[in-house]
């Protein structure tokens, strides 16, 4: 890593949750932003890999402050937008990456408390950082940017439930973006399709991806720095006329036929690999 030395995000400040494992959407998110010129705040829920990616980045004399919660519970949420405007100086980007699947079963089977679980992990956290964040000083200028899922474009039995709960979240962007224009914030998505990061890393690990990427229109697996580089765009005032999009980022996935493979942790957590 190299140490920031200004760019298009210089003076802001940013909050990313789901950003410390490496490699994942959210670190290389955060690390993106910190390069050129923002202030950072990144969240995880476990202590050891959230400092660790702490150091390596201050390290690197990024400007990274670290704050370890659950970004689905909203008491939580409230204390790392209040922190980001009372420590950091403000709030001018949110990117919730934190998302995943509760029910990995066929439509069949689904039960009522696994639709509705991973529609409100999908859903809820990102609305709650939201709301908290206007609350704490983003407005005109600021910008959202959720991470959606390519297996909103396909039918794969088993997924339904993690499909329903992208589906919502694009529905959601749309929406978010109409009622906060007027405020001057701009909010939109990107989609990933499978994504090499640690989370997804028993699929991708025994060939480095060679196979998964093989597949696809482009020939090579995405990787996290691929989605970062799209959401960086996004948050920027290149994109100051794009609002209410989800973009696929995802080596072309999209315009094949066929199923989609989950990319959940043991949770059900992906933390925004996919």
């Amino acid at each position: 890593m190299r140490k920031g030395d200004g760019g298009r995000f210089e003076g802001r400040v940013a909050i990313v949750t789901g950003a410390s494992l490496d490699p994942s959407i959210g670190l290389a998110t955060a690390t993106g932003l910190a390069r050129e010129g923002a202030r950072v705040l990144i969240n995880g829920r476990r202590a050891e890999p959230l400092v660790a990616a702490e150091a390596e980045l201050r390290e690197a004399g990024l400007d990274v402050h670290a704050m370890q919660g659950d970004a689905e519970d909203e008491g939580f949420v409230r204390e790392l937008a209040a922190r980001a405007q009372q420590e950091l100086g403000g709030i001018d980007y949110v990117v919730p990456t934190v998302g995943g699947m509760r029910a990995f079963t066929s439509p069949r089977s689904l039960s009522r408390e696994g639709l509705r679980d991973t529609i409100e992990l999908n859903t809820w956290g990102p609305l709650a950082l939201a709301q908290a964040a206007l609350e704490h000083g983003l407005g005109d200028g600021g910008a959202i940017v959720h991470v959606s899922s390519g297996t909103v474009h396909k039918t794969t039995p088993i997924m339904l439930a993690y499909a329903a709960a992208k589906s919502a979240l694009n529905a959601m962007t749309r929406t978010l973006a109409r009622d906060l224009a007027e405020l001057g914030i701009r909010v939109n998505a990107v989609a990933p399709g499978f994504t090499k990061t640690a989370g997804t890393e028993d699929l991708w690990g025994p060939d480095d991806g060679a196979g998964a990427g093989a597949s696809l229109p482009t020939g090579r697996l995405t990787e996290a720095t691929d989605i970062a580089h799209a959401i960086l765009f996004l948050l920027s005032d290149e994109a100051r006329q794009i609002t209410g999009l989800t973009l696929d980022v995802d080596g072309g996935n999209h315009l094949m036929g066929g199923g989609f493979t989950p990319m959940a942790g043991r949770d059900g957590r992906d933390g925004g690999a996919s």
